[in-house]
Formats: C-alpha cells, structure tokens, sequence
C-alpha cells in the first residue's frame, strides 16, 4: 500500500445519496390556531397604533403610543364622555 492519505469520496450534485425516510403514520396533526389579534379601544392618530387603556391607572398618568412614543393625553382625556379634541387618538369601531 501507499503512504498517502485515503481520499473523501466526491460527492455529486447531479445524483445526491439516496435518503432513507422511516415508515410512519402520514397524517400530521393540524398546526395550533393562531391567537385571536388583540382587541384594542383607541387608535393613535398619528400612526394608527393600537393601545388600550388600563382601568388601574390613575386619572393623571400620561398616555403615550406604544409604537411612536407621541404624547396623546392623560387617561382623565380618555375617560371623559365625550372625549375632548385635545385627544390624540381615536375610538376603533367594533365590530
């Protein structure tokens, strides 16, 4: 025998090896469903975020919009009936 190194077979792209899949049931269990979307009360009138306001907050915090950090009001605007112009952010409709 020779001294050299034994080679590594070249593999082929045009006949790759052959893959052995073992024997199993074919069905497959249906994916989960996916989560109902969130269902949000105000819209953020620059953006079009939605947010909610939570009802432990008190009346003097500061609502600001989760996706573009703009001031929108404080949640005493958001819990007078009607809502004052001043608001940044509009009621979504439900359907």
């Amino acid at each position: 025998m020779s001294d050299e190194p034994k080679r590594r077979p070249i593999l082929s792209l045009k006949n790759p090896p052959k893959v052995v899949v073992p024997e199993g049931p074919k069905r497959r269990a249906p994916p989960p469903a996916p989560p109902p979307p969130p269902q949000y009360d105000w819209k953020c009138k620059p953006c079009g975020a939605g947010l909610s306001i939570e009802d432990t907050l008190t009346d003097d915090v500061v609502i600001r919009c989760p996706a573009c950090n703009a001031k929108l009001g404080t949640v005493a605007d958001f819990r007078a009936d009607p809502p004052p112009a001043k608001l940044r952010a509009r009621p979504t409709k439900r359907a």
